[in-house]
């Protein structure tokens, strides 16, 4: 895919500004349309991750994004599976009270866990890791963004930061699904695209640890900062045995 280094360039770009004006509360007004495109390009890159590394990639990923927007529209309807919210005006078009940058919000989540369960070797890696990376990236996003920014309003407190704990039960609930679809249907990928996603897991995680502790949510930088780091040493870990491998061959 010739267009994909651009838009991951792209994405770095936007990212470094991101830091910056998101992460330390100096993004103007007018400048708040950035949010859509971040998520969107973030989207794009989980896409193409999933699209890369799956059979019927183009089925797949269709089914992820469409079937997130859903959920979430039920989700804003009934309250089910998330608890009881409704979504601020932030993230451009909606359909049935829901923007449909959330979808591309899924992929670039589900995408990015994908990639770090890929990391690991032993059997149903992806079944089993993927719900669990998925809500604990959630865990850095929605506070920063209920709480913080304001994107979307929450009808029930939790003990999380007053997030519902039925939202990540819920979470967990909807990203098994996928992960059953990812693991069915998972095929080797080029590396470049695992390294990417993993990336990705780790800034978005960043991103929202950088804007919580600025808002007073240190908590949420730790468990960002101990990400980052586990994962980068499980990375380094795994070059390391396959270096040794190659010098053995």
């Amino acid at each position: 895919m010739k267009v994909y280094p651009w838009v991951w360039k792209g994405f770095v770009v936007w990212y470094v500004f991101g830091v910056i004006l998101v992460g330390f509360d100096l993004l103007p007004p007018w400048l708040e349309w950035a949010n859509p495109v971040f998520l969107w390009l973030a989207g794009i890159i989980g896409g193409t991750i999933l699209y890369q590394s799956v059979r019927y990639g183009t089925v797949v990923v269709s089914i992820i994004f469409f079937g997130s927007i859903a959920v979430e529209t039920i989700g804003v309807k009934t309250g089910f599976p998330f608890s009881d919210y409704i979504y601020a005006e932030a993230f451009g078009p909606s359909l049935f009270g829901v923007p449909v940058t959330i979808g591309a919000a899924w992929l670039a989540v589900i995408g990015s866990s994908f990639a770090v369960a890929r990391q690991f070797t032993f059997a149903y890696r992806t079944l089993i890791l993927v719900p669990f990376l998925a809500v604990w990236l959630d865990m850095a996003i929605d506070p920063v963004a209920a709480n913080v920014k304001g994107y979307w309003v929450w009808a029930n407190d939790g003990v999380f930061y007053d997030i519902p704990s039925q939202n990540f039960v819920g979470w967990f609930g909807v990203s098994l699904l996928f992960s059953y679809l990812l693991h069915r249907t998972e095929q080797a990928s080029d590396d470049m695209y695992m390294a990417h996603g993993v990336y990705l897991f780790v800034m978005l995680h960043a991103l929202f640890g950088v804007t919580a502790v600025h808002a007073g949510l240190e908590g949420i930088g730790v468990l960002s900062m101990l990400t980052t780091i586990l994962i980068f040493v499980k990375r380094r870990n795994r070059h390391d045995r396959g270096s040794q491998k190659e010098m053995v061959q």
